[in-house]
């Protein structure tokens, strides 16, 4: 399934019997026109309709992690970061109990299948900034949005 999103890209989403297997954002959807509809895609529509109204700060559909074990931690470790939140690379090693894997964290990061759902984008430098951010990234565009209040918190003001 292919939705719009907030930020000029749209995200592409495979799911299979275990899961999210993919999330990427692309330019435009592609027509799938054999394309069939997965029993999981209405919860994963609705929870990213939540997230983009800035009404959910952490999903909780099943996710399948397809690489090595390394990545793997590293991509479980990221995905329980709230929305909002930042770490650092060395954060993130620290938490899988590898102080010294920052470079190897951000390799990992760099090689995740599952956009917004495994939220690299949440992972930055020792000084706070995003970086890596290659050219035309959505990184800095999805931590302005994740800082920024939602409408529920700013009516509470």
């Amino acid at each position: 399934m292919t939705l719009a999103t907030p930020f000029g890209r749209h995200l592409h989403v495979t799911c299979s019997d275990g899961g999210v297997t993919e999330s990427r954002f692309v330019a435009k959807p592609a027509g799938h026109a054999t394309e069939r509809s997965h029993p999981l895609e209405a919860d994963v529509r609705r929870q990213l309709d939540a997230y983009f109204a800035r009404e959910l700060r952490r999903f909780d559909v099943p996710l399948v992690l397809a690489g090595t074990p390394f990545q793997i931690e590293v991509w479980r470790a990221v995905a329980a970061i709230p929305s909002g939140a930042l770490a650092s690379y060395a954060d993130v090693a620290r938490a899988i109990g590898r102080p010294n894997a920052h470079r190897a964290v951000a390799a990992a990061l760099a090689r995740t299948p599952l956009a917004l759902f495994v939220p690299a984008h949440r992972v930055v430098g020792a000084d706070g900034r995003a970086r890596g951010a290659a050219p035309g990234s959505l990184r800095r565009r999805l931590i302005a949005f994740e800082a920024a209040p939602s409408a529920r918190s700013a009516s509470r003001a």
